[in-house]
């Protein structure tokens, strides 16, 4: 007969916040923005690129993308 493992304890509220959460947390919040989700397929090695990017500045790779966009959209001539 196979002993019962005793389930994992873990307090979300004491363990300490990640680069992301203490930003988020700051006093200072910018404005709420109404946000539309969209949809892109890129490559597996571009798509862990950007994550691993992300990670290391310790930002979202929805911050990243959307920095990306910002300035491309900056930088193109409408036509």
């Amino acid at each position: 007969m196979a002993t019962k493992r005793k389930p994992l304890a873990f307090d979300v509220d004491r363990s300490p916040p990640t680069p992301v959460e203490t930003v988020a947390r700051s006093p200072v919040q910018p404005q709420a923005v109404e946000r539309q989700q969209v949809g892109a397929r890129v490559p597996v090695s571009i798509y862990r690129q950007l994550k691993a990017r992300a990670a290391l500045e310790g930002v979202r790779v929805q911050d990243l993308v959307e920095a990306a966009i910002t300035q491309y959209l900056a930088a193109k001539p409408q036509s």
